[in-house]
Protein backbone atom coordinates (compact mmCIF):
# COMPACT_ATOMS: atom_id res chain seq x y z
CA UNK A 1 0.00 0.00 0.00
CA UNK A 2 3.04 2.53 0.87
CA UNK A 3 4.56 1.49 -2.46
CA UNK A 4 1.22 2.35 -4.14
CA UNK A 5 1.34 5.68 -2.53
CA UNK A 6 4.54 6.63 -3.05
CA UNK A 7 4.17 5.84 -6.65
CA UNK A 8 1.49 8.17 -7.07
CA UNK A 9 3.21 10.96 -5.66
CA UNK A 10 5.72 10.45 -7.82
CA UNK A 11 3.64 10.24 -10.87
CA UNK A 12 1.65 13.47 -10.00
CA UNK A 13 4.87 15.20 -9.03
CA UNK A 14 6.31 13.72 -11.95
CA UNK A 15 2.93 15.30 -14.28
CA UNK A 16 3.92 18.62 -12.69
CA UNK A 17 6.91 19.06 -13.64
CA UNK A 18 6.50 18.48 -16.97
CA UNK A 19 3.58 20.88 -17.26
CA UNK A 20 5.38 23.66 -15.73
CA UNK A 21 7.91 23.19 -18.54
CA UNK A 22 6.17 24.26 -21.19
CA UNK A 23 6.05 28.02 -22.07
CA UNK A 24 3.48 30.09 -21.00
CA UNK A 25 1.25 31.96 -23.46
CA UNK A 26 0.25 34.92 -23.00
CA UNK A 27 -3.25 35.61 -22.77
CA UNK A 28 -5.58 38.35 -22.88
CA UNK A 29 -8.02 36.61 -19.86
CA UNK A 30 -6.62 37.02 -16.02
CA UNK A 31 -6.44 33.95 -14.52
CA UNK A 32 -10.31 33.64 -12.58
CA UNK A 33 -11.53 35.73 -14.90
CA UNK A 34 -14.86 34.51 -16.22
CA UNK A 35 -15.01 32.63 -19.63
CA UNK A 36 -15.27 35.13 -22.44
CA UNK A 37 -18.06 34.63 -25.24
CA UNK A 38 -16.69 34.12 -28.92
CA UNK A 39 -19.03 37.12 -29.69
CA UNK A 40 -17.47 39.42 -27.25
CA UNK A 41 -13.59 38.79 -28.54
CA UNK A 42 -12.79 41.68 -30.55
CA UNK A 43 -11.00 40.29 -33.67
CA UNK A 44 -7.92 43.10 -35.24
CA UNK A 45 -6.98 42.15 -38.97
CA UNK A 46 -3.56 44.17 -37.92
CA UNK A 47 -1.45 44.38 -35.11
CA UNK A 48 -2.25 47.57 -32.00
CA UNK A 49 -0.59 50.54 -32.73
CA UNK A 50 0.83 50.01 -29.25
CA UNK A 51 2.69 47.24 -30.69
CA UNK A 52 3.21 48.01 -34.07
CA UNK A 53 6.41 50.06 -33.71
CA UNK A 54 7.73 47.11 -31.35
CA UNK A 55 6.90 44.12 -34.28
CA UNK A 56 7.68 46.68 -36.95
CA UNK A 57 10.39 47.84 -36.33
CA UNK A 58 12.85 45.83 -38.03
CA UNK A 59 16.03 43.79 -36.68
CA UNK A 60 19.76 43.91 -37.65
CA UNK A 61 18.71 40.23 -39.39
CA UNK A 62 16.03 42.20 -41.34
CA UNK A 63 17.60 43.87 -43.69
CA UNK A 64 19.51 40.86 -44.72
CA UNK A 65 16.16 39.58 -46.19
CA UNK A 66 13.61 40.74 -48.57
CA UNK A 67 9.69 39.75 -48.51
CA UNK A 68 8.22 36.97 -50.45
CA UNK A 69 5.19 35.39 -50.63
CA UNK A 70 2.23 35.75 -48.57
CA UNK A 71 1.60 32.99 -46.09
CA UNK A 72 -1.71 34.86 -45.25
CA UNK A 73 -2.91 35.93 -42.10
CA UNK A 74 -2.00 34.49 -39.11
CA UNK A 75 -3.07 34.83 -35.39
CA UNK A 76 -0.42 36.36 -32.91
CA UNK A 77 0.15 35.43 -29.40
CA UNK A 78 2.65 35.88 -26.98
CA UNK A 79 5.16 33.88 -24.96
CA UNK A 80 7.70 34.70 -22.63
CA UNK A 81 9.86 32.75 -20.33
CA UNK A 82 13.59 32.09 -20.75
CA UNK A 83 14.67 28.88 -21.81
CA UNK A 84 15.68 26.50 -24.52
CA UNK A 85 13.51 25.60 -27.53
CA UNK A 86 12.18 22.92 -29.23
CA UNK A 87 15.44 23.70 -31.91
CA UNK A 88 17.70 23.67 -28.79
CA UNK A 89 18.39 27.01 -29.28
CA UNK A 90 17.76 29.47 -26.55
CA UNK A 91 14.89 31.76 -26.79
CA UNK A 92 15.65 35.33 -28.12
CA UNK A 93 13.51 38.86 -28.40
CA UNK A 94 12.87 39.74 -31.64
CA UNK A 95 13.87 36.75 -33.30
CA UNK A 96 12.06 33.10 -32.36
CA UNK A 97 8.81 32.33 -32.67
CA UNK A 98 6.60 29.43 -32.42
CA UNK A 99 4.70 27.57 -34.62
CA UNK A 100 2.56 24.46 -35.87
CA UNK A 101 5.45 22.92 -37.79
CA UNK A 102 2.29 21.34 -40.39
CA UNK A 103 2.36 24.63 -41.25
CA UNK A 104 5.89 26.60 -40.69
CA UNK A 105 9.05 23.88 -40.62
CA UNK A 106 11.79 24.64 -37.85
CA UNK A 107 13.90 27.26 -39.23
CA UNK A 108 11.55 28.13 -41.73
CA UNK A 109 12.07 32.63 -41.67
CA UNK A 110 9.11 34.94 -41.98
CA UNK A 111 8.38 38.54 -42.20
CA UNK A 112 5.69 39.75 -39.48
CA UNK A 113 5.70 43.51 -39.52
CA UNK A 114 9.24 44.51 -40.72
CA UNK A 115 10.92 41.89 -38.34
CA UNK A 116 12.48 38.65 -39.75
CA UNK A 117 11.63 35.66 -37.12
CA UNK A 118 12.31 32.06 -37.12
CA UNK A 119 10.86 29.46 -36.37
CA UNK A 120 12.38 27.57 -33.49
CA UNK A 121 9.72 26.51 -30.93
CA UNK A 122 6.26 24.58 -30.71
CA UNK A 123 3.48 24.98 -28.30
CA UNK A 124 0.49 22.69 -27.60
CA UNK A 125 -2.02 25.61 -27.97
CA UNK A 126 -0.45 26.55 -31.91
CA UNK A 127 -2.08 25.21 -34.27
CA UNK A 128 -2.33 25.93 -37.75
CA UNK A 129 -2.04 29.98 -39.21
CA UNK A 130 -1.03 31.01 -35.18
CA UNK A 131 1.94 32.07 -34.58
CA UNK A 132 3.42 32.73 -30.98
CA UNK A 133 5.77 35.04 -30.59
CA UNK A 134 8.54 35.27 -27.63
CA UNK A 135 8.66 38.74 -25.76
CA UNK A 136 11.62 39.38 -23.18
CA UNK A 137 8.85 40.03 -20.46
CA UNK A 138 5.24 38.34 -20.00
CA UNK A 139 4.29 42.29 -20.06
CA UNK A 140 5.11 42.76 -23.33
CA UNK A 141 3.69 39.09 -24.25
CA UNK A 142 0.22 40.31 -22.55
CA UNK A 143 0.35 43.33 -24.08
CA UNK A 144 0.08 41.48 -27.78
CA UNK A 145 -3.79 40.04 -27.27
CA UNK A 146 -4.95 42.16 -24.41
CA UNK A 147 -7.60 43.95 -26.84
CA UNK A 148 -8.69 40.63 -28.21
CA UNK A 149 -7.17 38.42 -31.07
CA UNK A 150 -4.58 39.91 -33.34
CA UNK A 151 -3.86 38.55 -36.68
CA UNK A 152 -1.58 39.81 -39.38
CA UNK A 153 0.04 38.98 -42.55
CA UNK A 154 3.05 37.25 -42.82
CA UNK A 155 5.44 36.92 -45.90
CA UNK A 156 8.26 34.62 -46.41
CA UNK A 157 11.83 36.46 -45.32
CA UNK A 158 13.84 35.43 -48.80
CA UNK A 159 17.72 36.32 -48.46
CA UNK A 160 18.93 39.24 -50.22
CA UNK A 161 21.15 38.53 -53.23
Amino acid sequence: MLKQIKKGIVFSLSSLMLLSSFSIVGRAEEVGAPPVAKEDVIEFTDIPEGLANEISQGTAESANYTKGASLGKFQLVGYSGDGMTYSGAATKANHTIAADLTVLPLGTKVFVGDTVYTVEDIGSAVKGKMIDIYFSTMAEARALTNAGRVYSEVFVALPKK
